[in-house]
């Protein structure tokens, strides 16, 4: 189906635009084209988004587009109030997921250096527990929306590093015969 003609922007959400174009076969007789403005977010979709769920002891952030089996160390600035009062890394192990280091910030925040393998596809979603002076809990969760192989490259946020590639045991240049 031809697309002819299209309002090029969408309604206000939370006081932005999003604002999509799409050229018509009209224009271009190689096929569809999408373009995504540069104004897609206030934070012009480089940053990590953190949001505040639960006051003071669980947050989530938002690190965009990861490529499956890949690793990457990931920087987080928490807002935190307290963070010089000694926050320590939960005793929970998790085999994908594992915060590496803890450091206050010069502005009052914590800075949370964290390793994550992206190990599935589609939305990521791991958890990461903090320890609060007083004993209580701050829960921290990463999500993150995770492309298959052959489904493109991401351009990664500002503070996420690519640090390895591992390796596809399923991979068609195996050589493995089976079993006979």
């Amino acid at each position: 189906m031809p697309i002819t003609a299209m309002d090029k922007t969408e309604p206000k959400v939370g006081g932005m635009t999003n604002s999509v174009e799409m050229d018509s076969e009209d224009d271009h007789d190689s096929g569809h084209h999408v373009h995504f403005s540069e104004d897609t977010d206030k934070l012009g979709n480089t940053a990590i988004s953190i949001k505040e769920k639960a006051e003071g002891c669980e947050y989530e952030a938002h690190v965009g587009f990861l490529q499956l089996l890949h690793r990457y160390q990931i920087t987080i600035v928490l807002p935190l109030k307290d963070a010089c009062d000694g926050y320590k890394v939960a005793d929970i192990p998790s085999v994908y997921c594992h915060a590496e280091n803890l450091q206050v910030t010069k502005a009052g925040g914590l800075e949370l250096t964290i390793r994550l393998l992206a190990h599935k596809e589609k939305l990521l979603r791991e958890k990461i527990v903090l320890l609060k002076p007083t004993g209580r809990e701050l829960k921290l969760t990463l999500l993150a929306r995770v492309l298959g192989k052959g489904k493109g490259t991401p351009m990664l946020r500002d503070r996420i590093k690519l640090i390895g590639i591992e390796c596809d045991e399923e991979s068609e240049a195996s050589d493995w015969q089976g079993f006979t």
